[in-house]
């Protein structure tokens, strides 16, 4: 029997999770499914809390496809928050404007630079 880190690695050798946070404060989550042969679709979930979880996709090959698939969930995404949400709508648009680019640096990059830090869960 295989011990649980052989299983665990087994379960989500394609799945790849994320946590963002903003000043503490866990505000969205991302998860992304790889394909299995590396040139079919990569899907990208995302979820700010208190929206609802959106999804994206990119397929083929020779780019990053991880950050492609982001910004194509970016862009489901509302562009303001629900009425009777919290003050962080200033914060919400400028993660969606910032997960939205996809112009040669990765999703977690534009995301730290927008002052959210990206931490891997899975």
């Amino acid at each position: 029997m295989s011990n649980i880190y052989e299983q665990h690695a087994a379960a989500f050798r394609d799945v790849s999770a994320f946590v963002v946070t903003y000043n503490g404060d866990r505000v969205a989550t991302v998860a992304l499914k790889f394909p299995r042969d590396g040139a079919g679709r990569l899907y990208a979930y995302v979820h700010w809390h208190g929206v609802e979880k959106v999804r994206g996709f990119a397929a083929g090959g020779g780019y990053d496809k991880r950050t492609a698939a982001c910004a194509a969930a970016a862009r489901k995404l509302p562009p303001q928050l629900p009425a009777g949400y919290d003050a962080a709508g200033d914060v919400y648009g400028r993660f969606v404007d910032a997960l939205g680019r996809d112009g040669g640096r990765s999703w977690e990059d534009v995301l730290w630079d927008a002052g959210f830090k990206v931490l891997q869960a899975v």
